[in-house]
């Protein structure tokens, strides 16, 4: 039975469940007491409830039981009553600077209990015992029965009793956020706007709590110290936009599959050892096409196979990407993000180490109207050697120079197609390549994915491989002994696409 069936039962069957109380402990603040604990027992057990048929039965059970635990309890304790107003009562003798200290620390815990609490509660409380509402007006207003107004504020009363004797400590969170991104991968254009919004450290630090286990919002309140009245606005935010999910007993948990620190150290650690040997395999095929290559002539052929390789990796990659999508069907997997977009969403926890990484760019870098990039600034290579630490003008340098010892390879569209054919079984090896290294990821997931999510954590780690793994292969390269880091300095992993004859004159311009 769902929370909200079975808080319309208790509505409809408080009155006679109080006057049962009445009837087993005679004095109505017991009596009070003992219907507000059955309650609260019953709404928290409602998930148990598989059939509605036995739902009273099951009800008066537990109503029994209660009874029961309700007589252990004032055996063992003298009952303390205490209304919230009591809080503020009995000011304490000025001269008594002991008992002011201890009443400050009182209000100052009312305070943050009152800050914790959930938002019926709250809403409840602050109108009755703040804003002068009689239970009448609280209904009429909020749209609920008197009763459950009632309910409300005798169980905020025990909640706040109960919390104020308690020494609470805000997480670690509260002070030292988790190192956590957002990430997105769009279809189509990409919107800086929706990323930012979800780039904050409170939504990126809720989404890390929430992951493994779902929290209430009093607890996600306590473990990054703000108060539920703004932590439930973020959380509606992110349920509204699905990286949040709200379960039927009031908690969330996060919606997206989260590349974790534990995730991305064995998935890296057994890439190593499993697939060092493929990747030196492919860059030694590579390098025998070289010479071949080479006779092609075109501006830049004369570079040493290490500058040549470094060169063209990012472009094998890429076409063997494509040959691994075909073969597998296994493109993005795009989902609804909001509107008409797109995409798929996921989180990272902490920034991969720098050799892992490709933090500054991969990609088309565009030059100009004429000559575009294509290039990746592989984490493995020192800044001298990455084109986001020199510009553009480095690479119309080496274009203006036009000849065999550029710095610079530039091809045709008919050079690239020359390229295309001799590397061709050097693409199919990348496609196989991103196949182990997909199933390599959906194996790793098992082990540090929640359940729910497993399905579709698969799907995101196999539709990002590409993305997440350039770097990774740029440091494969260097570790199989193919591939060395380069000497000389400017930009090593780029080459340049022009889709006409060269017209300097126009470069120049």
């Amino acid at each position: 039975m769902d929370y909200k069936t079975a808080a319309a039962i208790a509505e409809e069957n408080m009155k006679t469940i109080f006057a049962y109380a009445l009837n087993h402990v005679s004095d109505s603040a017991d009596a009070e007491d003992l219907a507000g604990d059955i309650m609260t027992a019953f709404l928290e057990s409602a998930g148990k409830i598989r059939d509605g048929r036995a739902v009273y039965g099951f009800l008066w059970a537990l109503a029994a039981n209660q009874t029961r635990k309700f007589y252990a309890r004032r055996r063992k304790h003298t009952d303390r009553q205490a209304d919230l107003s009591e809080v503020y009562e009995e000011l304490p003798d000025p001269d008594d600077f002991t008992e002011e200290i201890e009443k400050r620390e009182e209000i100052m815990a009312l305070r943050r209990e009152l800050a914790l609490l959930s938002e019926e509660y709250r809403i409840c409380t602050v109108a009755y015992y703040f804003d002068g509402l009689s239970c009448r007006e609280i209904s009429e207003v909020h749209g609920i029965s008197v009763d459950m107004v009632k309910y409300y504020l005798y169980k905020t009363r025990r909640i706040l009793r109960e919390g104020m004797q308690m020494t609470r400590e805000f997480g670690e969170k509260s002070y030292r956020p988790a190192d956590f991104s957002f990430n997105t991968i769009f279809s189509g254009t990409f919107n800086r706007e929706y990323k930012k919004l979800f780039e904050r450290k409170m939504v990126g630090n809720i989404l890390y709590s929430a992951y493994y286990t779902p929290m209430t919002i009093g607890e996600l309140s306590v473990e990054l110290g703000v108060s539920a009245v703004y932590m439930e606005d973020e959380c509606c935010l992110l349920e509204d936009y699905h990286l949040l999910k709200k379960l039927p007993d009031g908690r969330v948990q996060t919606g997206i599959f989260v590349y974790t620190k534990d995730f991305n150290e064995e998935f890296h650690r057994k890439a190593e050892e499993q697939l060092t040997g493929k990747v030196g395999a492919l860059l030694r095929d590579a390098r025998d096409k070289l010479p071949e290559i080479r006779k092609i002539g075109f501006t830049g052929w004369a570079a040493d196979d290490n500058r040549m390789l470094w060169a063209f990796l990012f472009g094998l990659m890429l076409k063997g990407h494509k040959r691994y999508e075909a073969k597998t069907g296994c493109t993005i997997a795009l989902r609804n993000l909001y509107g008409e977009a797109m995409g798929i969403n996921y989180g990272t926890e902490g920034e991969l180490p720098e050799e892992y990484n490709c933090s500054c760019f991969a990609g088309y870098y565009g030059i100009n109207g004429k000559y575009s990039a294509v290039m990746a600034d592989f984490g493995i290579l020192p800044s001298k050697n990455r084109l986001t630490a020199h510009g553009k003008e480095i690479l119309l340098e080496g274009i203006r120079e036009g000849h065999a010892d550029s710095p610079v390879i530039v091809l045709t569209p008919s050079e690239r197609d020359q390229i295309d054919e001799l590397f061709c079984r050097i693409y199919d090896g990348f496609g196989s390549l991103y196949e182990s290294l997909a199933d390599l990821a959906a194996e790793c997931t098992k082990n540090h994915t929640p359940g729910f999510l497993m399905n579709e954590s698969e799907a995101i780690v196999r539709s990002s491989i590409f993305f997440r793994t350039v770097g990774l292969i740029g440091k494969l390269a260097v570790d199989c002994g193919v591939m060395t880091l380069p000497e000389r300095d400017g930009p090593t992993a780029v080459y340049v696409n022009t889709d006409a004859p060269m017209d300097l004159s126009r470069v120049l311009a």
